[in-house]
């Protein structure tokens, strides 16, 4: 198993701003500014052309002038001149009538970008700083008659960041394999926010290939991964591990963290987890495990016992929280729905797992005025539905194109 390039699991850094809210500043003021193109070309927009909310560009039959040339057709919007060409428009007929690619961020040097017949299109880079001048409309339903479909609204938006994880997970299966994909996510998930990006750190430090061919002994897990966090408890077991260094620009954060979650026992129990697990495959001893066990808030609890002593084992709810971040996306990418048995265990233990409401859940079913007693307010995919839709439309001033408070909005 090579490993040479498993840095690449993570895609360069970069601001997620949602294409709803780029197209929204460009219909409500963007066309009006005083905008031109990479070549230095004045544009003059005399109609912005009509917002589509459906497959195609982003809007349709839009007017302007470029360098004295009126121009009349499409034009689509994207955060980096990259994603026309990663969304394929360049092959795709239905972009041909493009007429202006408005971006807010450059990855090369390039100034135009072609469609399918090989004709150019004008590049329009607009101020990113515009994004923070877009009026917020406050439109958001403060309460819900009838409460089934506020939380299969959410059910349904829990799934989508559900699946998206697990398409992450499959475009990259073949390459890294189930076991690194696991542990990469257990990583993750351990560093909770404040410290994940520290555990991803760690997780490209450590010498994964020595674990995966047994190249390693049991007892140097431990000892290793503080050594690479740089904890003074930690050391370099063996002189074949003397290249090793701890990865620059690693920050451990303890404030507004729980005590039994400070990544030292965090990173003591990774390490006795790995040592109960070394010499077997994790994918496939968690997809045993389920199939003895069944799929429950307790059975995670037990699954994630390492066995060790010293070291503080996750709670119920952290046990939760590993489980479906990091565990049950590989899961799900690495089988369909043809698995019938495996398939429906899962898929009905993510609908009906309950866990603590997280901060950000608590403050949303309060201002939609859902009862503090309702069950269904505990239910992990509709939290998992609740920061779906802030992630995209709360923190992204597009209320108006919610499908909670704007329920005619598709998804």
């Amino acid at each position: 198993m090579k490993f040479e390039l498993y840095s690449q699991l993570f895609e360069p850094d970069r601001v997620y701003i949602p294409e709803q809210r780029l197209q929204k500043l460009w219909v409500t003021s963007l066309w009006k500014q005083k905008l031109e193109t990479l070549d230095g070309d004045l544009i003059q927009v005399v109609s912005p052309g009509t917002w589509n909310r459906h497959e195609g560009p982003d809007f349709r039959d839009a007017l302007l002038f470029i360098g004295g040339t009126i121009r009349e057709g499409d034009i689509e919007i994207h955060y980096q001149n990259g994603d026309w060409y990663h969304h394929g428009h360049h092959r795709d007929p239905a972009y041909d009538r493009v007429v202006l690619h408005v971006i807010f961020s450059r990855i090369d040097h390039s100034r135009i970008v072609v469609n399918s017949r090989k004709k150019q299109i004008p590049v329009c880079l607009a101020d990113y700083e515009a994004l923070n001048d877009t009026p917020f409309e406050a439109v958001c339903q403060p309460s819900w008659e009838n409460l089934e479909d506020f939380f299969q609204i959410l059910k349904s938006s829990g799934m989508k960041r559900l699946n998206l994880k697990v398409d992450y997970i499959r475009r990259r299966r073949a390459r890294f394999g189930l076991d690194l994909l696991c542990w990469w996510g257990l990583f993750q998930s351990s560093g909770l926010k404040a410290n994940r990006s520290s555990f991803n750190r760690l997780f490209l430090s450590f010498p994964w290939e020595d674990y995966f061919s047994e190249n390693m002994k049991v007892d140097e897990i431990i000892p290793l991964l503080k050594y690479l966090g740089g904890f003074e408890d930690g050391h370099l077991p063996e002189k074949k591990y003397a290249h090793l260094k701890v990865p620059r620009d690693l920050r451990w954060v303890r404030m507004g963290v729980r005590p039994a979650s400070y990544p030292e026992y965090r990173l003591a129990w990774l390490g006795a987890f790995m040592r109960k697990l070394y010499n077997k495959s994790i994918y496939a001893y968690c997809l045993e495990q389920i199939q003895i066990e069944g799929f429950s808030k307790r059975f995670w609890q037990r699954f994630f016992q390492s066995g060790c002593s010293d070291c503080r084992e996750p709670g119920e709810t952290l046990s939760v929280e590993l489980a479906m971040n990091a565990l049950v996306p590989v899961l799900l990418a690495s089988m369909d729905n043809t698995d019938d048995s495996m398939w429906d265990t899962i898929l009905n233990g993510i609908e009906t797992v309950s866990i603590g409401e997280y901060r950000l859940s608590r403050r949303f079913y309060n201002r939609h005025g859902v009862d503090k007693k309702n069950p269904l307010r505990r239910k992990w995919v509709n939290q998992q539905g609740i920061l779906y839709i802030y992630e995209r439309f709360c923190s992204q001033d597009l209320a108006d194109l919610c499908p909670l408070c704007n329920p005619k909005e598709k998804m």
